[in-house]
């Protein structure tokens, strides 16, 4: 019963996972960003996932953001990336291997390609698009490990970002121009459509994270459309350091069977200093 429970707390803190890669990774393009980028090469940023356990906030896993250059085909690219794992302890239980890659345009930072490959206990699967902007079109292959293999051809519009990609144009975005309790719509796209989302301004909120650091942040609720984890509504609270990083410190919503939280770790190589951490 023991090992029931704690490979049940395992998939679900594994879920904080996918919460903070669904929120760093999944937010659109909106208007009012700004023309200086918040991030450089080299920038790494980390994570822990929580799970909500009989009162008690379970961390069982890790999220990593790191943003690069590199050369393809002779021509120098962004590379994005971002792995997601349970700790070696509880691997026994259920083994969580997550993979988001994008390769864009240098300097211009659009989506060249999108690559995804989960592994979740004995499940695996994999995903991915390829954006050509001179044909028009987005080719999309979709292989889960229980469904045949999916190829769609999507047409292209200028703008258009993966997930990865659209997580770090949000973070471009000019929080202090926001008045309290304004919602901003945004689009994400998600598996072989774009799906539309709102977000609401909250104001300001210290945060403290669980090493003890303190920091000022941009307090956003978002609007979630009902699947297999969430409830539908305004349930997921996200927190941004009120610098010009924009990291999102802390992530924390309901799921259909509790609540999860994702808060950061540790970041490298920053373009800014983290004028908003209270020392």
């Amino acid at each position: 019963m023991e090992i029931l429970k704690r490979a049940r707390t395992v998939r679900l803190a594994h879920r904080a996972s996918l919460i903070v890669t669904w929120v760093f990774l999944g937010w659109g393009t909106v208007a009012g960003q700004g023309t200086k980028l918040a991030f450089s090469p080299g920038e790494e940023i980390s994570y822990g996932a929580y799970y909500n356990w009989h009162f008690l906030w379970v961390n069982a896993g890790e999220v990593t953001f790191k943003v690069d250059t590199t050369i393809q085909k002779g021509s120098k690219e962004w590379l994005v990336k971002a792995t997601g794992h349970t700790y070696k302890a509880y691997d026994l239980f259920y083994t969580v291997r997550d993979t988001f890659l994008t390769y864009l345009t240098y300097p211009g930072f659009q989506p060249r390609y999108f690559y995804r490959a989960v592994h979740h206990g004995s499940s695996n699967s994999w995903q991915s698009y390829e954006f050509d902007n001179p044909t028009g079109k987005i080719t999309y292959f979709d292989d889960g490990s229980h469904s045949d293999l999916v190829h769609k051809e999507l047409p292209y519009r200028e703008g258009i970002h993966d997930l990865l990609s659209q997580a770090y144009q949000f973070r471009q975005y000019d929080f202090d121009n926001l008045k309290k309790d304004q919602s901003v719509k945004f689009k994400m796209m998600t598996d072989d459509k774009v799906a539309e989302f709102y977000f609401r301004y909250k104001g300001k909120e210290e945060i403290k994270t669980r090493n003890g650091r303190r920091f000022m942040c941009h307090k956003v609720s978002v609007w979630l459309i009902e699947g297999e984890f969430f409830p539908e509504g305004e349930d997921m609270y996200v927190w941004f350091t009120a610098d010009q990083n924009h990291i999102p410190i802390m992530v924390e919503t309901k799921i259909q069977i509790g609540s999860v939280k994702a808060i950061f770790l540790d970041a490298k190589s920053l373009t800014y200093p983290l004028n908003s951490e209270i020392h």
